[in-house]
């Protein structure tokens, strides 16, 4: 089976040889909506069960694919993030001394925060990147 992403679909082709033409013969079996990844019943029909767990393979395959380069492209904002947090709670929380609401938002913000704060840094010690490491890396690069 080969999977052709289109625009909005993923279309599945099986090639199967033709020994009138002595070569491969290629023939689109169906398609799925990539925005909801699900084998339609058609699909289901016209392919072996084979065929089928390879389907469902490669969308778990591609499911992971994608949910690893999102969670990989918001980790490289983070740290901008984070800057435009603090920016909010330097000047934006504490000129807005009028609203209480502002306030009890600001504190959920905080805590929340926080606690994230508290899981990512073991995070980032469990994979290695301990502090003294980081700042001797860093010492490294500026070196240079």
């Amino acid at each position: 089976m080969q999977f052709r992403e289109r625009r909005r679909v993923i279309q599945i082709i099986r090639t199967t040889y033709d020994p009138a033409l002595k070569r491969g013969r290629s023939e689109v079996v169906g398609k799925i909506d990539k925005d909801a990844p699900v084998i339609p019943e058609k699909l289901r029909k016209s392919c072996s069960t084979e065929e089928l767990a390879e389907i469902e393979s490669w969308l778990a395959e591609r499911e992971t694919t994608l949910r690893t380069e999102t969670i990989r492209d918001e980790t490289g904002l983070l740290a901008q993030r984070m800057r435009q947090a603090a920016d909010y709670f330097r000047h934006h929380v504490q000129g807005t001394a009028h609203n209480v609401m502002d306030d009890k938002q600001a504190a959920l913000y905080a805590a929340e925060i926080q606690l994230a704060w508290e899981d990512l840094k073991k995070a980032i010690r469990k994979a290695g990147y301990s502090e003294s490491r980081l700042a001797k890396e860093k010492e490294e690069r500026s070196s240079l």
